[in-house]
């Protein structure tokens, strides 16, 4: 991140710098090739033709086409970067369960999510601030761990969450503990509750975010 118009705290630096060297390295579904491949999708999704098609239609459903990507990933993981990037506030059952029936596992696809959350995370906070986006890390060699949790619960949601004694955003990526960990690690160093560089007040800092969600249609 560099020449930002606004001043940002140099713990913030560091985390987003962490959230990109981690998703550099392989994760438990993905390897680190395939993470930055992620990012960089979800980077050039916004530019994608089939989605600003889509972004217009009374349904996404309804437009049938080719996302314009480069070719390093799955379709179906082609699929749910661009849809979470470009529209994701009308997600449907009926299309998580079609990207499962093309073959994504659903450790994979709670990875995906995190990683493509995470990048966001950091993009949109530099472009926030003024400041131009960090580039990507090179990807480290490895495989994936293919460790996931044994703590997760059918619990009506799309994928198994975790089983107890967490907040609907920490249940949700329950099933990998390293999803988890990704998104927390960008997220909290961004989210300037307390004593900010901005002398925004808690209850200040609630108010944007609160009107930045309902812009955005953020469910949660």
């Amino acid at each position: 991140m560099r020449a930002a118009k606004l001043p940002v705290r140099e713990s913030t630096l560091r985390a987003h710098q962490r959230t990109l060297e981690t998703i550099a390295s392989p994760g438990a579904w993905w390897s680190g090739e395939d993470r930055i491949a992620i990012v960089e999708e979800a980077r050039s999704a916004v530019n994608c033709p089939l989605c600003q098609q889509r972004s217009k239609a009374l349904s996404p459903a309804t437009i049938d086409g080719d996302h314009d990507h480069n070719g390093e990933l799955p379709e179906a993981a082609i699929e749910v970067i661009h849809a979470m990037r470009n529209d994701s506030g009308r997600l449907t059952r009926r299309w998580f369960d079609g990207v499962m029936a093309s073959g994504l596992d659903r450790e994979a696809y709670v990875e995906l999510v995190s990683v493509v959350a995470s990048s966001v995370v950091v993009d949109t906070f530099a472009q926030g601030i003024g400041a131009t986006i960090t580039e990507l890390p090179m990807a480290q060699p490895g495989e994936p761990s293919r460790e996931s949790s044994a703590e997760v619960a059918e619990a009506g949601a799309w994928i198994p969450i975790a089983a107890q004694g967490k907040a609907n955003i920490l249940s949700s990526l329950g099933l990998l503990p390293g999803a988890v960990d990704l998104f927390f690690g960008a997220f909290n160093e961004s989210y300037y509750m307390g004593t900010t560089e901005l002398d925004l007040q808690h209850r200040q800092v609630e108010l944007v975010a609160s009107k930045v969600s309902a812009v955005n249609q953020c469910f949660y």
